[in-house]
Formats: structure tokens, C-alpha cells, sequence
């Protein structure tokens, strides 16, 4: 089920050949040698396994062994070509976080879109394209591990609802059309290179909100965040779509005290409403990066407090924010 070794004419194309059995390998060699640091472990099965061939093993320890994450090593696998390795302690604790990562549902749901997505694209020459095939590709693999039909269905579901695709035909799962095909949108969110689709679906929504002009005075701001729908609220704050980092960390530090937070994630949120601020110092904001990193942390924090308006208030905040962004 899985692609022969490409001719790698530049360092994309073996980028993503080992982004795709990189992980695979190491919780390949981790399962064996049961996670013993000093147990050698003989690739020779991997390559079968993977049906790849033993050039394309050896590419693949090479970057692993490059990383430091595991070890090469004579032994009786070596003479015949295939690679023995040992596993490093850093190897260990990388595979234990893939591990992790692999039984994380949520991870494995946005792999499943991602994936979905590009699949279709790659196949768009085959009428009708049945997802099924999808199923006997090598991107059904999360981490080595296979999504299941109803996984992959799921994907589906979301994508269609969302308008990247299309779901037609006899039912794959229960419901869901068999016969596959990108919308306009789909295309263009191929195209445009987006990793994080549920990121590139918020965006989208914040861009089709309308503007919103709230406007809170400070006095009322104890009401607000308790729920109270005292009709008091004037002009004094007004928040438009997506406010600017320092802005948002503003409104954040304003209205964090009344969230009924426990005082560690209270500490946490002000923490980081300073962050996005630059700490401060004016004209210091963060990289975008940070600042994307920050504002996830944020709504992170803003998840525990009891559901009040001024809770949704910076939710939507942050939302508006990070969408402004990802759109920049």
C-alpha cells in the first residue's frame, strides 16, 4: 500500500518521502525493540513491510540517525544490506510522543482532512474517483497507523459541509457518497498549500461574519462577565472584527479578572495577554508565529472558564484575531 522509493530530484521531494516513513520507521524500530536503548533491531522487515525498497530503508535510518534518534550498528542484517539499528534515548522519547500523537483523535481527524483533500486532488483525472480508493493509498497512514473507514468518512462529512468537496453516488459509509470531487474552494485550498484546514474553515467563517461593533463600558464589564443582561452596556470599548495583538491583550487583561478562573490559569492567561503585548514595551510585538502560538494558548485557557458573555466575548476575539492573520 505504499509508494516505491521516488528518483528524489531535489530536497522537497525527500522532505516530504521522509516526512511520510520517518515517523513509521522509528515507531517501527521502538515496537521491537520494545524500548530498549541497546536492543538491535533488523530493518530488513520494515522495507517489506512498507514495500519499499532496502535504498529507500537505508535513506531513512541515514535521517534518523542524522537526528540522533537512533543508532546504526554491525550485525548480521548488515551483510546483506539491511541496516541494524539501535534506538537512542532521544529516539525513545520521540517515539513515545508519535505514539501519543498517533491515538490523538483530534490529530487524527485533521490528518484525515488534510489528507482527504490532497488525495482527491492527485486523483481528479480518474471519473468517477471513489474514495475507496483512498483506502489502498499510502495517505491513509496516520503515523503507520491506518484511518478506518468510518475515519475517513467522517473527513468527508466535514469537508462536504464545508463546501471543499463534493459526496455523490452509492454510499461508502452509511450516508456518505462513494464518488469524491473538489469544489472551486477545495482547489484553491490545495493550491494555496493550507496544512491546518480547520484553521483555514475559521478563517473563512470570521471573513463571512459581519462586522461586529461591541461596545462595553468599563463599569459594566463585572456584569458582563457574570452573565448579567443588564441593558447598561455604552460606548466605551469598541471591538471590531479583529482587533491588533496589543489591542486584544488589552480587552484580555481587562475583562481576565471576572472570568471565574482558577488563579493558575488566571496567572497563565494574563501571562500570556502580556506576551502578545510585547511585555509592555510599545512597538514590541511578537513574530506572527508567537503570536498565532500565544493567541491558541489564550482560547486555551479561555475553555475552562464558565460559559458567560464575557467569555464568548474573548473567545470571539481571539477567533477574529487569528483569523485576521491566518489571512494575512
Amino acid at each position: 500500500m505504499s509508494d516505491p522509493i521516488p528518483a528524489l530530484p531535489g530536497h522537497d521531494v525527500l522532505d516530504a518521502y521522509v516526512d511520510r516513513y520517518g515517523p513509521r520507521l522509528l515507531l517501527w524500530v521502538w515496537d521491537r525493540a520494545e524500548g530498549g536503548l541497546h536492543r538491535h533491531v533488523s530493518c530488513a522487515g520494515f522495507g517489506s513491510l512498507q514495500s519499499i525498497p532496502m535504498s529507500a530503508v537505508r535513506l531513512l535510518v541515514d535521517h534518523l540517525r542524522a537526528e540522533e534518534l537512533i543508532d546504526t550498528v554491525d550485525g548480521p542484517g548488515a551483510v546483506t544490506g539491511a541496516p541494524v539499528v539501535t534506538l537512542r534515548a532521544a529516539g525513545a522519547d520521540h517515539a513515545r510522543r508519535l505514539q501519543a500523537l498517533r491515538a490523538n483523535a483530534a490529530e487524527r481527524t485533521r490528518h484525515a482532512a488534510r489528507a482527504v483533500l490532497h488525495w482527491i486532488h492527485a486523483n481528479t483525472h480518474r471519473q468517477p474517483l471513489r474514495i475507496s480508493g483512498f483506502l489502498d493509498s499510502p495517505d491513509v497512514f496516520f503515523l503507520g497507523d491506518a484511518l478506518s473507514r468510518s475515519e475517513v468518512a467522517r473527513a468527508l462529512t466535514y469537508l462536504a459541509a464545508e463546501e471543499l468537496i463534493t459526496c455523490e453516488g452509492p454510499p461508502f459509509h452509511h450516508d456518505v457518497g462513494s464518488h469524491v470531487a473538489l469544489t472551486s474552494q477545495g482547489v484553491a485550498v490545495v493550491l494555496a498549500g493550507v496544512t491546518d484546514i480547520g484553521a483555514y474553515v475559521a478563517q473563512q467563517r470570521a471573513y463571512r461574519r459581519p462586522a461586529q461593533h461591541t461596545h462595553i463600558e468599563a463599569g459594566t464589564i463585572e456584569n458582563l462577565t457574570q452573565g448579567d443582561s443588564d441593558h447598561s452596556v455604552h460606548t466605551s470599548i469598541e471591538m471590531h472584527t479583529a482587533l491588533q495583538p496589543a489591542g486584544l491583550a488589552s480587552l484580555i487583561t481587562e475583562l481576565a479578572p471576572a472570568l471565574d478562573l482558577d488563579p493558575a490559569a488566571l496567572a497563565d492567561l494574563l501571562r500570556s495577554a502580556n506576551s502578545l503585548a510585547g511585555g509592555g514595551v510599545p512597538d514590541d510585538e511578537p513574530p506572527p508565529d508567537r503570536q498565532r502560538g500565544l493567541m491558541e494558548r489564550i482560547r486555551g485557557c479561555l475553555t475552562s472558564a464558565p460559559d458567560t458573555v464575557g467569555r464568548q466575548l474573548l473567545m470571539d476575539a481571539v477567533g477574529q484575531a487569528l483569523g485576521r492573520m491566518l489571512g494575512g
